[in-house]
């Protein structure tokens, strides 16, 4: 499989490049921040562009049969008035190349920021509030993001993440539909194992489930 990896970066992006060129995908990896990947294969190609360059993202999206965006962690660290939208002006790009292209199917991993009366499972709700007061930026992004992915038409999985900081756990993940009760946290390399899972699979199509840890610590 022919995959457009669109801003890894940290431990959980490189986790699943290393994932997807093992398995025997050939990635087009796109970032503004290229340096910051470290994997020893031969099966991916780096593109460096901005996040709103449509035209350096074509080549990466009309050469794949998926289209993967990840959004860093590290977005929850910005500042509080920072009024931009970083990710969510990146999928909006992201979304009109795959459309000129004709692509359709869509992979995103961003934190849980819905609106708490609208979210079903309690964990998230709360997360939200906390998410929506402590990292207004961050809430304002995801936000937008879902907003534009679901008026988009493609056929998306949102895996939607709480507390990416949780040491990592050899008892795995599980995957929550809404339905059923969701603990807090996840590692960066099981966000990464169940991402590369529901790719390999091509599971959960237009849903937007929650993965946690199996075992909290």
């Amino acid at each position: 499989m022919k995959i457009a990896l669109f801003w890894p970066a940290g431990e959980a992006g490189e986790s699943l490049l290393k994932k997807f060129t093992e398995h025997g995908d050939f990635v087009y990896v796109y970032s503004d921040e290229p340096d910051a990947l470290k994997v020893d294969s031969a099966d991916y190609e780096i593109q460096r562009g901005g996040r709103e360059d449509r035209a350096a993202m074509e080549r990466a999206v009309s050469l794949s049969d998926v289209v993967v965006c990840m959004c860093s962690p590290q977005s929850l660290r910005g500042r509080r008035r920072d009024t931009t939208t970083p990710f969510a002006d990146g999928i909006e790009s992201v979304l009109a190349v795959m459309k000129a292209c004709g692509k359709t199917r869509l992979f995103v991993t961003v934190p849980v920021s819905s609106e708490p009366k609208q979210e079903q499972v309690r964990a998230a709700r709360a997360f939200g509030r906390v998410i929506r007061r402590f990292f207004p930026h961050a809430y304002r992004d995801a936000c937008k993001c879902y907003e534009a992915i679901r008026a988009s038409g493609a056929e998306y999985t949102v895996l939607r993440y709480m507390n990416p900081y949780l040491k990592h756990s050899k008892d795995g993940y599980v995957l929550s539909d809404g339905g059923d009760k969701v603990k807090t946290g996840v590692s960066m390399e099981n966000l990464a194992q169940c991402l590369f899972d529901l790719v390999v699979s091509d599971s959960h199509k237009g849903q937007m489930p929650i993965v946690y840890n199996r075992h909290q610590s």
